[in-house]
Parts: C-alpha cells; structure tokens; sequence
C-alpha cells in the first residue's frame, strides 16, 4: 500500500513556499522514506479548517502494515507544530482511504 500524508496548516501558520516547507516536513519526518507530491486539495469534509485550501502532500511508498502504525504512533505522540496531518491509504484501483 502507499500511503499519502496532507499538512494542512493551522490558524496563524502558513509555509507558501514549498522549499521552506520542505525543509520543515522531512526533518519532521526523517525517519520514514518519504517522496515529496506537491499540494493537492482534499474534501472539505476531511479539512479542519477552510475548505478547498491546498495543502502540501508526502507519499509513503509500499508502506507495511508497520510502517502504517508506526507513523500513525508518530504523530499521535508527536504532532507537528502548526499543521494538521491527514493520512490516506492509497491502494492502485480503489478510492483513497482516509485513515487519519
């Protein structure tokens, strides 16, 4: 499976440059073998915020079921500073899966 990590950003934080954010997520995430994706827009009914707002994406490639939970362990013990992080499990053929 891959899975798709969203950052959608807090009140008061906003990273409109992508290098910057880059920076930022992967030293948050330098223990997981991430691949950078963008921004994308995901339902207004998973944002936390306003709706249609892009947020920046990170992919997770042909995760295990252990990476799957270890990251999910990750960000409940440490969330990142001024974003929301919103994970969908990507499987080829079928509708992402939102999973947290």
């Amino acid at each position: 499976m891959d899975l798709r990590l969203c950052f959608e950003n807090k009140a008061g934080m906003r990273i409109d440059e992508a290098s910057a954010f880059r920076h930022y997520a992967e030293n948050y995430l330098s223990g997981f073998d991430i691949e950078w994706g963008g921004s994308i827009s995901i339902p207004h009914t998973d944002t936390k915020t306003r709706s249609l707002e892009p947020l920046w994406q990170y992919f997770i490639r042909n995760a295990s079921q252990a990476c799957r939970d270890y990251l999910q362990e990750y960000l409940n013990r440490n969330p990142m500073a001024g974003y929301f992080v919103h994970i969908y499990e990507v499987d080829k053929g079928q509708r992402d899966q939102k999973i947290y």
